[in-house]
């Protein structure tokens, strides 16, 4: 099936876990119900730790503890602790490429500058609500953990995609492999450097993501304006 270059990009899935067979209810909470609030629990239990330890320091014990769980219920949902961080990366990836979705679909008629600085401010801000934890995200990648590094690639592909559509959208001169170039040049370049403009002061760093609009909007073909 074809898709249009101005068609959004599709977020990873995010399905609600199933049990591999049923058992009692506990109480009144059916065990399909009970088993899906421990994987929340879990991957709730995994960010706040991570968000504390890092990724290395993070452990099953600790996880399993901080949930209030047993550990033989940590491996009924994840293989290992790579495999929860992989669909805790997926979740988060998910939340924030639908947030810039929607703030694209809500700014579209601002213009390119003013929906192109939203959509930035979106993509940041949500990082920015647990800066942490997109840190530890990225240390996750970085080590030799293949599973979450191929998905922080996939994630960074979709992002680079969604900016590509908003070029189009927004009405870019440039074919679509150009608008994928600069998108990649943009977004690489950014994440690259986006720690480093976190440390400046809350004004300073506002002006830069300013900065950052006017030169995307230059490297889409688009006016500033």
């Amino acid at each position: 099936m074809s898709h249009s270059p101005t068609d959004w990009p599709v977020p990873p899935e995010v399905t609600e876990p199933q049990p591999s067979h049923e058992r009692r209810s506990w109480g009144k909470v059916s065990h399909s119900d009970r088993f899906r609030r421990q994987r929340r629990d879990l991957l709730r239990a995994a960010a706040r730790l991570a968000a504390r330890e890092g990724y290395e320091g993070t452990r099953v014990a600790d996880i399993v503890a901080e949930a209030g769980l047993s550990k033989s219920t940590f491996y009924e949902h994840f293989g290992s602790k790579e495999e929860c961080f992989v669909e805790l990366n997926g979740r988060t990836s998910a939340q924030m490429l639908k947030g810039a979705v929607d703030t694209a679909e809500a700014t579209i008629d601002q213009g390119p500058f003013g929906c192109l600085g939203a959509v930035i401010r979106s993509i940041v801000g949500y990082a920015d609500r647990n800066p942490r934890l997109a840190e530890v995200l990225r240390a996750a990648a970085d080590v030799s953990q293949t599973a979450v590094r191929d998905q922080r690639e996939q994630n960074m592909r979709r992002v680079i995609h969604f900016f590509v559509s908003l070029g189009h959208r927004l009405g870019s001169p440039l074919e679509t492999g150009e608008l994928d170039l600069s998108a990649t040049i943009v977004v690489r370049g950014v994440t690259d450097i986006l720690g480093d403009l976190r440390r400046e002061e809350p004004e300073s760093f506002d002006r830069r993501l300013d900065q950052i609009t006017r030169l995307g909007c230059r490297a889409f073909g688009l006016p500033e304006s």
